[in-house]
């Protein structure tokens, strides 16, 4: 009877007194002691108010039933399928969701939903997976923002491939510090990219130069980095480099000249398929012509591997006489300082051979690099 008048008077009532009443009601059913036939009656007037015309009536139904365990799991479901902003209050609260109930949401493209979804107290790796394949940006964001986020890593993938391009996902993505080395590398990229088309860039480089500016800069920060990747997550970036295509001769001969051995010798294991103990034992020996064929192997071209001869020769005799950790700004340019004398004295360098100028191009960031540095550790001396 009660109920009966209940539904009666929500007929003629503003929508904010209804708003109100429904809200009481919802609260009364989830928390006051209700006799059975009392509780029955008051689902079913809630039930009848998912079709309220007013949608502040249907926000105020979600808003009370949306953090409860033990709200009647249709009065839930029912809401999850109304408009956008009635439904986005249970999709981020309520926990009576399953996994697969949150996919199937995400998967409808609902942009408003999914946001809400991603900012659930909870996500697993399945819903997060969901999001990665097809959330819009602001979703995405919102989940790499969510520390009860359970994110796989192929899923971090997923969002560099799909929205990388965008600076706030880029950013965000670079700030994981357990992020893939292979994401990482991709993001750069991506930035490189972004960077080459920016207005002010434009305007002071002309096409080629801009492309080769990016290029070098994309190749050079992908060394650097691989310089602070541990062992495991090295292979995994150089495959993706392999696969990329983008471990060519020229960024071999890089890493080289940066000091990185480390990087270059598990470059060759995989592009040679050689055992790792064999590679290992060919690039500590003197140089000779089991080293060139390695190198042919490989696939480095031809033009670059007297190069890459003088580079390990170099890192050998400066190995000797500096430690590349405690300096590798200075182990870099004594490396290019090696380099470029000995390929310009080999009788492979001529007057317009665009690998001495790669080499000198090399040279002068390492300069560069060393006077940075230089210039820090007297700051910090001062200081």
């Amino acid at each position: 009877m009660i109920v009966d008048k209940f539904l009666e008077w929500m007929e003629s009532a503003p929508a904010g007194k209804r708003a109100e009443a429904t809200s009481a009601l919802a609260r009364a059913c989830l928390y006051s002691k209700l006799e059975p036939i009392e509780k029955e009656a008051a689902i079913s007037a809630l039930t009848v108010l998912l079709d309220d015309a007013s949608p502040m009536v249907r926000m105020a139904l979600a808003d009370a039933l949306s953090g409860s365990s033990d709200a009647p799991r249709h009065l839930v479901l029912g809401l999850a399928s109304d408009q956008p902003t009635v439904a986005s209050i249970v999709l981020e609260r309520s926990p009576l969701f399953m996994d697969s109930e949150l996919v199937e949401i995400v998967a409808s493209g609902e942009e408003t939903c999914q946001c809400a979804i991603s900012r659930r107290f909870r996500l697993s790796a399945s819903t997060c997976a969901a999001l990665a394949e097809v959330g819009c940006e602001e979703a995405c964001l919102a989940m790499l923002d969510n520390s009860g986020a359970t994110i796989a890593s192929f899923s971090m993938r997923r969002i560099a491939d799909r929205h990388g391009e965008k600076s706030r996902v880029r950013n965000r993505l670079l700030a994981i510090p357990e992020l893939p080395v292979d994401v990482r590398q991709q993001l750069i990229l991506q930035l490189g990219s972004a960077l080459g088309e920016l207005a002010v860039v434009k305007s002071w480089l002309p096409g080629e130069r801009r492309s080769l500016v990016v290029r070098e800069a994309c190749e050079k920060a992908t060394v650097e980095m691989a310089r602070v990747t541990d062992v495991n997550e090295l292979i995994a970036l150089v495959e993706h480099l392999r696969i990329s295509k983008q471990l060519t001769g020229e960024l071999l001969l890089r890493a080289l000249c940066m000091g990185n051995m480390v990087f270059f010798e598990t470059a060759l294991i995989s592009l040679s398929g050689l055992p790792a103990k064999r590679v290992s034992a060919l690039l500590r020996a003197e140089i000779s012509p089991p080293l060139l064929a390695l190198c042919k192997k490989t696939g480095i071209p031809e033009r670059v591997v007297p190069a890459i001869l003088a580079a390990i020769d170099a890192h050998r005799q400066v190995s000797a006489e500096l430690d590349r950790d405690n300096n590798p700004a200075l182990f870099a340019r004594r490396m290019m300082d090696r380099v470029v004398s000995v390929y310009s004295e080999s009788g492979h360098a001529h007057h317009m051979d665009d690998l001495l100028a790669l080499l000198r191009r090399f040279a002068t960031d390492a300069t560069r690099d060393d006077a940075r540095e230089v210039m820090r550790s007297r700051q910090k001396v001062a200081a």
